[in-house]
């Protein structure tokens, strides 16, 4: 039996799977240089008499955080160095309840509630303009905190099973909770995708549960730090009494041996900072009566699948309110018009013939570091341009597609323009990130709705987006980036970043993939519609390269 399964060995396992579990430092770090921009900002535009935090409540605010480094350097340093598991017990109980002490600061509302400050703030302010990425990391904060004191009930030997929908408690966890760490983590490289979820009722430690899911989802996440996008997808169904849930990824994979080496059983955690996330995953589906599997390749990617028996003939239990939703921050958009239904938004007739080429201009114009810009765009069947938000990257702001579009951000398919190593323009297209916002947002009937009917009107979009883009400005020869590329063309052999004419000279499987208005249908190579000539610029409108004509490359 391995050692860490009883006594005070299995003591410090739990407490060295929770330490692995919460990277909370960087979080922490973005708590303080937000609420020093907020405090900034609020002094440039002459706010006064707010109840936030003062230049004091900020420097105790970054001594704290300073006290928590070291002990997690403490706790580094005991661990690396096989100390007696009663000092690794104690250092890494204290660096706990330091963060847990943090959490609890920050998530006080004199912290986390910034509503008064965003409403008297202007819009182009760097403070408004973060807000997005200050919520994704108080939702965080608040899943570490409550992890932690679930922990502690654990410790006390308290009854902490139950009974619960593991549909209902993905979906809600991913939203609330893992989705900021991915955003984040990831710097918005990584797309979350929420698949099938069938409604099953299982029994047991639901805090383990989901920390069990997030370890899969971090060790994908992690897989994908080199590339330049990325997509995970959860999907959980239910076959022959059995729970199936998988997370699948795109990153670089892992060899037999690894495969091997994850799936058996390690003697010992001495000395292990790392490598424990996979423990945990299988000592907790073990403790749900599970199997785990592993399926993998070198350079294509990872799906890992829990196997967990439920409960048949239970009655789905209501759902239970996420305890972070008090820490939410919806932004100004969202609250306008959070009780109205989900509708595409209007598209200004002119850019029907003019997305490529404002695409080209924001990218031109960017001042950012890393030049480049983001939108997300929506072409209906018949062609229509349902949905377009276009905007540059700025110098001091990360912007999302949280931000460009509140409201619809995972019922789209959204792009970038930016530059690779070799500071050419490279095209990233991302398909919708949620299935079922993605059928209300194109209005499809309940009965229609199935995940190859998805995925056929993903495919179709993406290729009458790209004839879209050329058609109005975007050259034809600009590589592009699929994310999910093998899903959504799985013919397409060709590696990445391929021509853009590529993708737009793929067959359509609707009958009714017509052009579109502001595209002519003249052909070119690889069935690509030729653009028309740009219409000479209005009075008053200042005069911008063509971007069909310009060099590739940024001056």
């Amino acid at each position: 039996m391995s050692d860490h399964t009883q006594g005070i060995k299995r003591d410090v396992a739990e407490v060295k799977f929770l330490v692995h579990d919460l990277r909370v430092e960087r979080f922490i770090d973005d708590v303080i240089h937000f609420h020093v921009g907020l405090d900034t900002d609020l002094e440039l535009y002459s706010i006064k008499d707010l109840d936030l935090p003062t230049g004091e409540d900020l420097l105790a605010l970054r001594a704290r955080a300073a006290e928590l480094r070291a002990a997690y350097n403490e706790y580094s340093e005991v661990v690396r160095g096989f100390a007696e598991p009663s000092v690794v017990l104690a250092v890494g109980n204290e660096y706990i309840r330091l963060i847990h002490s943090l959490c609890e600061l920050i998530l006080h509302p004199l912290w986390s509630h910034i509503e008064e400050a965003m409403a008297l703030l202007p819009a182009e302010s760097r403070t408004v303009r973060s807000r997005s990425h200050y919520r994704n990391t108080i939702r965080w904060l608040c899943g570490v905190y409550y992890r932690i004191e679930h922990f502690w009930a654990e410790q006390r030997d308290e009854d902490v099973n139950e009974v619960f929908d593991v549909a209902g408690d993905i979906e809600d966890y991913v939203r609330n909770v893992i989705y900021g760490y991915v955003t984040e983590k990831s710097s918005a490289r990584v797309e979350l995708e929420i698949g099938d979820l069938d409604p099953a009722v299982v029994s047991g430690n639901r805090f383990r549960f989901r920390r069990m899911y997030f370890n899969l989802i971090m060790n994908a996440v992690d897989a994908m730090g080199d590339k330049k996008l990325g997509v995970i997808r959860i999907d959980e169904r239910t076959d022959d009494g059995e729970i199936v849930l998988t997370v699948r990824d795109d990153g670089s994979g892992m060899s037999p041996d690894k495969v091997r080496q994850l799936l058996t059983d390690r003697e010992t955690l001495d000395g292990e900072l790392h490598s424990l996330g996979f423990v945990f995953v299988r000592q907790t589906v073990a403790d749900f009566g599970g199997r785990v599997s592993i399926d993998s390749a070198l350079g294509k990617g990872t799906t890992v699948a829990v196997r967990l028996p439920y409960l048949e003939g239970v009655p789905i239990p209501p759902r239970r309110g996420s305890l972070c939703k008090q820490y939410d921050i919806a932004s100004v958009e969202e609250e306008r018009v959070a009780t109205h239904p989900v509708k595409p938004v209007p598209v200004a007739q002119d850019t029907e013939g003019t997305c490529g080429y404002e695409i080209y201009a924001d990218y031109k114009q960017s001042d950012s570091d890393y030049p480049g810009c983001i939108f997300a765009i929506g072409i209906a069947e018949d062609g229509r341009l349902e949905l377009f938000s276009h905007k540059p990257y700025e110098r001091f702001w990360n912007i999302g597609h949280e931000d460009l579009l509140p409201m619809f951000y995972e019922a789209t398919v959204r792009g970038r323009l930016e530059e690779n190593d070799d500071h050419d323009p490279i095209l990233i297209l991302k398909g919708p990130q949620s299935v079922a916002e993605y059928f209300e947002l194109k209005e499809i009937p309940v009965d229609e709705r199935s995940a190859d009917e998805f995925v056929r009107m993903v495919h179709d979009e993406l290729i009458r987006i790209a004839r879209r883009l050329i058609g109005t400005g975007l050259p034809a020869t600009l590589g592009v980036q699929v994310a999910g590329l093998s899903k959504f063309f799985p013919e397409v052999t060709e590696p990445e970043p391929f021509p853009l004419a590529t993708l737009a000279g793929r067959s359509l499987s609707s009958p009714s993939g017509g052009s579109g208005r502001g595209e002519e249908r003249a052909e070119v190579d690889g069935g690509v519609p030729e653009p028309a000539a740009p219409e000479p610029p209005g009075e008053g409108t200042p005069v911008r390269a063509d971007p069909r004509t310009a060099p590739a490359t940024r001056d």
